[in-house]
Protein backbone atom coordinates (compact mmCIF):
# COMPACT_ATOMS: atom_id res chain seq x y z
CA UNK A 1 0.00 0.00 0.00
CA UNK A 2 1.06 3.73 -0.91
CA UNK A 3 0.22 6.29 1.25
CA UNK A 4 1.36 10.11 1.48
CA UNK A 5 4.04 10.66 4.14
CA UNK A 6 3.26 12.57 7.22
CA UNK A 7 6.13 14.39 9.74
CA UNK A 8 5.72 11.59 12.62
CA UNK A 9 7.15 9.05 9.61
CA UNK A 10 10.68 10.51 9.85
CA UNK A 11 12.00 8.44 12.69
CA UNK A 12 10.89 5.51 10.39
CA UNK A 13 12.52 6.78 7.10
CA UNK A 14 15.23 7.62 8.57
CA UNK A 15 15.59 3.95 10.03
CA UNK A 16 15.16 2.33 7.22
CA UNK A 17 17.32 4.75 5.44
CA UNK A 18 20.24 3.79 7.25
CA UNK A 19 19.40 -0.24 7.00
CA UNK A 20 19.43 0.16 3.45
CA UNK A 21 22.34 2.07 2.93
CA UNK A 22 24.06 -0.26 5.27
CA UNK A 23 22.71 -3.78 3.63
CA UNK A 24 21.43 -2.83 -0.03
CA UNK A 25 24.54 -0.99 -0.81
CA UNK A 26 27.70 -2.94 1.23
CA UNK A 27 28.70 -4.01 -2.63
CA UNK A 28 28.90 -0.98 -4.59
CA UNK A 29 30.25 1.31 -1.26
CA UNK A 30 32.89 0.42 1.33
CA UNK A 31 32.59 1.50 5.32
CA UNK A 32 33.67 4.80 5.32
CA UNK A 33 31.20 6.17 2.62
CA UNK A 34 28.30 4.20 4.21
CA UNK A 35 29.48 5.81 6.92
CA UNK A 36 29.41 9.72 5.72
CA UNK A 37 25.97 8.92 3.31
CA UNK A 38 24.37 8.17 6.69
CA UNK A 39 25.37 11.35 8.12
CA UNK A 40 22.72 13.02 6.27
CA UNK A 41 20.14 11.73 8.50
CA UNK A 42 21.64 14.14 11.06
CA UNK A 43 20.27 17.37 8.60
CA UNK A 44 16.90 17.15 10.23
CA UNK A 45 15.73 20.10 8.31
CA UNK A 46 16.38 18.79 5.06
CA UNK A 47 14.43 15.72 5.66
CA UNK A 48 11.42 17.68 7.14
CA UNK A 49 11.86 20.43 4.40
CA UNK A 50 11.34 17.49 2.08
CA UNK A 51 8.58 15.86 3.89
CA UNK A 52 6.48 19.16 3.81
CA UNK A 53 7.13 20.39 0.13
CA UNK A 54 8.07 17.38 -2.05
CA UNK A 55 5.54 14.59 -3.32
CA UNK A 56 6.90 11.99 -1.01
CA UNK A 57 5.19 8.73 -0.40
CA UNK A 58 5.60 5.46 1.86
CA UNK A 59 4.99 1.80 1.04
CA UNK A 60 4.00 -0.57 3.36
CA UNK A 61 3.25 -4.13 3.79
CA UNK A 62 1.79 -5.67 6.64
CA UNK A 63 1.77 -2.35 8.68
CA UNK A 64 5.90 -2.14 8.29
CA UNK A 65 7.74 0.47 5.65
CA UNK A 66 9.19 -1.84 2.95
CA UNK A 67 10.56 2.15 1.06
CA UNK A 68 9.77 5.39 0.10
CA UNK A 69 10.40 7.91 -2.70
CA UNK A 70 9.93 11.40 -3.16
CA UNK A 71 9.59 13.94 -6.02
CA UNK A 72 10.93 17.01 -5.95
CA UNK A 73 9.58 20.34 -8.26
CA UNK A 74 7.68 17.22 -10.04
CA UNK A 75 10.48 16.17 -12.16
CA UNK A 76 13.20 15.04 -9.54
CA UNK A 77 13.06 12.22 -7.72
CA UNK A 78 15.35 13.02 -5.00
CA UNK A 79 14.59 9.86 -2.27
CA UNK A 80 14.01 6.39 -3.75
CA UNK A 81 14.88 3.50 -1.01
CA UNK A 82 13.83 0.17 -0.42
CA UNK A 83 14.10 -2.08 2.48
CA UNK A 84 16.47 -4.87 2.28
CA UNK A 85 14.07 -6.98 4.19
CA UNK A 86 11.44 -6.92 1.02
CA UNK A 87 13.93 -7.38 -2.27
CA UNK A 88 12.45 -8.32 -5.37
CA UNK A 89 8.69 -8.02 -4.29
CA UNK A 90 7.95 -4.80 -6.47
CA UNK A 91 8.20 -2.02 -3.40
CA UNK A 92 10.47 0.07 -5.18
CA UNK A 93 8.66 -0.17 -8.78
CA UNK A 94 5.54 0.72 -7.05
CA UNK A 95 6.66 3.71 -5.90
CA UNK A 96 8.67 4.34 -9.16
CA UNK A 97 5.49 4.05 -10.79
CA UNK A 98 3.43 6.80 -8.71
CA UNK A 99 6.23 9.37 -9.15
CA UNK A 100 6.54 8.93 -12.59
CA UNK A 101 2.10 9.51 -12.92
CA UNK A 102 2.17 12.40 -11.01
CA UNK A 103 5.00 13.98 -13.40
CA UNK A 104 3.52 13.29 -15.94
CA UNK A 105 -0.01 14.32 -14.55
CA UNK A 106 2.18 18.08 -13.86
CA UNK A 107 3.24 18.02 -17.98
CA UNK A 108 6.57 17.16 -17.23
CA UNK A 109 9.05 16.44 -20.21
CA UNK A 110 12.04 14.42 -18.47
CA UNK A 111 12.46 13.14 -15.16
CA UNK A 112 15.90 13.15 -13.23
CA UNK A 113 17.79 11.72 -10.00
CA UNK A 114 21.50 11.66 -9.06
CA UNK A 115 21.50 7.56 -7.84
CA UNK A 116 23.58 5.31 -6.01
CA UNK A 117 26.14 2.60 -7.94
CA UNK A 118 23.48 0.11 -6.08
CA UNK A 119 20.26 1.47 -7.71
CA UNK A 120 21.71 2.65 -10.93
CA UNK A 121 20.39 -0.78 -12.44
CA UNK A 122 17.01 -0.43 -11.03
CA UNK A 123 16.75 2.92 -12.61
CA UNK A 124 18.36 1.99 -15.94
CA UNK A 125 15.35 -0.74 -16.18
CA UNK A 126 13.03 2.00 -15.45
CA UNK A 127 14.45 3.49 -19.14
CA UNK A 128 16.47 6.01 -17.20
CA UNK A 129 19.89 6.86 -18.65
CA UNK A 130 23.28 7.92 -17.40
CA UNK A 131 24.38 11.99 -18.12
CA UNK A 132 27.46 11.88 -16.51
CA UNK A 133 29.03 10.50 -12.78
CA UNK A 134 29.35 12.51 -9.78
CA UNK A 135 32.20 12.77 -7.32
CA UNK A 136 31.87 13.83 -4.18
CA UNK A 137 34.80 14.67 -1.30
CA UNK A 138 32.76 14.76 2.22
CA UNK A 139 34.41 14.76 5.11
CA UNK A 140 37.87 13.60 3.39
CA UNK A 141 35.90 10.66 1.97
CA UNK A 142 35.00 10.41 -2.00
CA UNK A 143 31.87 9.24 -3.10
CA UNK A 144 30.21 8.53 -6.33
CA UNK A 145 26.93 8.36 -7.70
CA UNK A 146 25.13 9.33 -11.50
CA UNK A 147 22.96 11.45 -12.96
CA UNK A 148 20.33 9.55 -14.87
CA UNK A 149 17.24 11.29 -16.87
CA UNK A 150 14.71 9.45 -18.84
CA UNK A 151 12.25 11.30 -21.06
CA UNK A 152 8.74 10.76 -20.44
CA UNK A 153 6.12 10.25 -22.84
CA UNK A 154 3.41 12.95 -22.24
CA UNK A 155 -0.43 12.56 -23.93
Amino acid sequence: MLRRAQMDDLPRLQTLYVETIDNTCKADYDDAQREVWKKSIEHTARWQAALQTQYFLIAEIDGNTAGFGSLRDGDYIDFMYTAAAYPGKGVGSAIYAALEQKAIEQFKLALTSDVSKTARRFFEGKGFVVEKENEYVINGVMISNYRMRKKLMIG
